[in-house]
């Protein structure tokens, strides 16, 4: 039977509770929680044990800091930015253990189709554009074109002057060399790929 949801009273009184240092009120929203920020932080880290042990931090953050708690504020969100500050503490910390480090370039890597679709959003255009910048006109616009704004290889073809086949050469090379950009950039793709799963 499903758990009946909790008016906006009942969830302002948990936080009251929990303010005043009240065990039950914090296992509770911690029952509500956190499992879906488990889910997500593991998404991003691809590691369970990590991922539950920045679950117990963050949730260690909030009993800590319960005193300080403000009763009105929106707790889901309020829990997401602290996960995803935990996140980004642990990426830069990975970058003084280089086995570590190696293993999460792999798996960004192996989730680039994911990080290619987070830099088509609005946010990351900036980002997209230091990669496409170092591209000759010609590559940045048949990938513009073909990747970002969904032409073909003849339309792209026939609205720059050249042939299919030339549009096919220069979009591999494009592709190929954001791609490297973006995993010898290891801090951008953790960056995207923690905007990307954080707002899935």
């Amino acid at each position: 039977m499903a758990q009946p949801q909790l008016t906006n009273l009942d969830h302002s009184l948990l936080l009251t509770q929990l303010k005043c240092g009240n065990q039950d009120a914090f296992t509770e929203l911690y029952k509500m929680y956190s499992v879906k920020l488990y889910v997500n932080i593991l998404r991003m880290v691809k590691d369970e044990q990590v991922a539950e042990e920045l679950v117990q931090e963050l949730f260690t953050k909030i009993w800590r800091k319960r005193e300080s708690l403000q009763i009105n504020i929106d707790f889901k969100s309020y829990l997401y930015v602290i996960g995803q500050n935990l996140v980004y503490d642990f990426f830069r910390k990975l970058q003084r253990d280089q086995k570590m480090y190696q293993h999460f370039k792999e798996i960004a890597t192996e989730q680039y189709s994911h990080i290619e679709e987070s830099l088509q959003l609005k946010q990351s255009e900036d980002i997209l554009e230091k990669a496409l910048s170092k591209l000759s006109v010609q590559q940045r616009n048949v990938y513009k074109l073909c990747k970002i704004e969904g032409y073909t290889y003849k339309q792209a073809a026939d609205k720059m002057g050249i042939s299919p086949h030339t549009v096919k050469e220069y979009l591999s090379i494009a592709n190929r060399f954001v791609k490297e950009y973006l995993l010898n950039n290891l801090d951008i793709c953790m960056t995207l790929l923690l905007f990307f799963f954080i707002k899935k």
